[in-house]
């Protein structure tokens, strides 16, 4: 026996107990053009089918033999052409005449017009391939067609991996011998009720959300009905996976529940706010929502990126100036401090500011009175700071590069926001929200986002966090030209492993692991502050100057042009 039928042999026998005396039930079901037919499995023995009357299982089919094949049932499940003149297929492959093969629960083989499958009965739900699913619900529909009546096709998803167990287990105690169930992604399962009329599909998935409900899930169920959303099985399925609809807010994990919370109770106070937390983890979102939450919703909420201006011009446009305060300056400015009078004031990346303006900041705090460039009299403003920083400010006090009383007062209150990776249930709704902007501003019709796409983004690193995840569904939006967002689309690379060490050279597009990627930020960073001279950024970063350099190789960074001295 080959090792491939030896691997069969091993899938085949374990639904029997150790003694190879007990299995699980199991069921033979076969359906085609004429109709459908369920029955259990002996523990031992063999089934005839075929179009002879004595057939165990008899098929109307004239493509069928009289006796066209056998399954032999014992320590494992065999399948046996008996000659017939169209021949057996098995999982889409021939079998010879008078050839028997193993098969196990699950393996779909054709006879004729009509398929049949061994199912475990008492085991768990059994899932149909996408493949074998599509043939079974076209199937469906040319009877459907043939006695003009309706047939429903269900689609159920919760947004919750690790749902997808519970989820099979009602599916299994609450659907007929009579259903079928394909998935495609966990907790994604396509539903078709053969025999079930339109008006009791929707009454089945309305008993199937409740008690999945019940269980602590948010289920989302979508319906296609032909012959009115479509005529075909592809047709009926993209028409269920578009039309479902959208997940309501996901269960946020701990870490976002209490920061939920802290935002709620803070939002309406004039305490100043710190926001922490890696790029892109979403701090100007969470800026505007306590924005929008305090009393100062009606009035303006003033953007300053503090790395993006230089240090003259942040200083004139925070504060405004005199006119003939300094060349150029023939009439006198308001600074944004004033323009925001009332409302509140977002810096953001507030580890990026330079010494001086950090010095003028604490006084506008302290005193909340602005004074500006090559004015005599402050004036009074009235305004609530919220900063951001992906920087340890701590570190950054301890080292001499942000202030201490600055920190003190920016930091009335300090709120961490969780890294994407961190918040695996948001993924999902944020790429659909994400989707239908990018489509919105394109003027496009909005496509689905498939099982397959949804599991793949959940995979994912996301070491930029919710601005890498706007970005990818935004180029998905781009590349797709149909109604759905398959995984090809989102154009992910496989993350790379974090290292400690330099990684060895690579490609400057290629992607970097979350460890790698913050090492060459920092180096570009610290090369910055010592105007390129590579010994100084070297002590900086607690590195020798040689581990320096051989990290700017690594990275593909070319090496600065040495100043005098370096």
């Amino acid at each position: 026996m080959s090792d491939a039928r030896d691997a069969e042999t091993r899938r085949a026998t374990v639904y029997r107990g150790a003694d190879g005396t007990e299995r699980a039930d199991l069921r033979l079901v076969v359906y085609g053009p004429g109709g459908f037919d369920a029955r259990p499995l002996p523990p031992a023995g063999s089934l005839t089918l075929g179009r002879a009357p004595d057939a165990d299982v008899f098929i109307d089919d004239p493509q069928v033999s009289r006796h066209h094949v056998r399954l032999h049932v014992g320590r494992t499940l065999e399948l046996e052409d008996l000659g017939s003149a169209n021949g057996t297929q098995v999982r889409n492959v021939p079998l010879q005449p008078n050839e028997r093969r193993v098969v196990v629960p699950g393996d779909v083989f054709a006879v004729g017009s009509w398929l049949g499958v061994v199912q475990v009965g008492n085991g768990p739900l059994f899932l149909w391939t996408e493949s074998a699913f599509v043939e079974r619900l076209q199937r469906a529909l040319a009877d459907a067609a043939r006695a003009s009546r309706e047939v429903a096709l269900l689609h159920l998803a919760v947004d919750d991996v690790g749902a997808a167990p519970a989820v099979e287990d009602v599916l299994r105690a609450t659907l007929g011998a009579h259903d079928v169930v394909a998935s495609g992604a966990p907790a994604r399962f396509d539903l078709l009720l053969p025999r079930a009329t339109s008006a009791a599909a929707v009454e089945l998935g309305d008993r199937l959300c409740r008690q999945l409900r019940e269980l602590g899930f948010a289920p989302r169920l979508a319906r296609a009905v032909f012959p009115a959303d479509g005529a075909t099985a592809p047709e009926l399925l993209q028409r269920a996976r578009r039309d479902l609809a959208p997940a309501a807010a996901p269960p946020a994990p701990a870490s976002m529940a209490r920061l939920d919370a802290l935002v709620a109770r803070v939002a309406p106070g004039n305490i100043n706010v710190l926001l922490l937390g890696e790029t892109g983890v979403g701090k100007e979102v969470l800026a505007e929502r306590i924005h929008k939450l305090s009393p100062r919703a009606s009035r303006s909420l003033l953007r300053l990126h503090c790395a993006a201006l230089s240090e003259s011009l942040l200083e004139s446009e925070l504060f405004g100036h005199e006119r003939g305060a300094f060349t150029g300056a023939l009439k006198t400015k308001p600074g944004l401090l004033e323009t925001a009078d009332g409302g509140t004031v977002f810096l953001d990346e507030i580890g990026e500011l330079p010494p001086s303006i950090q010095v003028k900041l604490l006084r506008v705090i302290e005193e909340r009175k602005v004074l500006r460039v090559g004015g005599l009299q402050p004036l009074p403003i009235d305004v609530r700071f919220v900063a951001a920083t992906n920087r340890n400010l701590e570190a950054e006090v301890a080292r001499g590069a942000f202030r201490q009383d600055l920190y003190y007062r920016l930091n009335g209150i300090s709120l961490v926001i969780p890294p994407l990776r961190e918040r695996v249930g948001e993924i999902a709704a944020l790429a659909e929200q994400f989707i239908r902007e990018a489509c919105r501003s394109s003027g496009r019709a909005v496509p689905a986002l498939s099982p397959a796409a949804q599991a793949l983004l959940r995979t994912r690193d996301w070491p930029g966090n919710i601005r890498e995840l706007r970005n990818v569904c935004e180029r998905a939006v781009l590349l797709c030209t149909g109604d759905v967002i398959e995984p090809e689309h989102l154009s992910l690379s496989a993350p790379l492993p974090d290292v400690e060490a330099p990684p060895p050279p690579r490609a400057p597009e290629a992607a970097l692991s979350p460890t790698a990627q913050r090492q060459r930020d920092e180096i570009v960073e610290a090369l910055a502050r010592c105007a390129g001279n590579q010994s100084r950024a070297a002590k900086l970063l607690g590195i020798s100057r040689k581990t320096l350099v051989a990290r700017l190789d690594a990275f593909g960074l070319p090496r600065p042009r040495k100043p005098t001295g370096d």
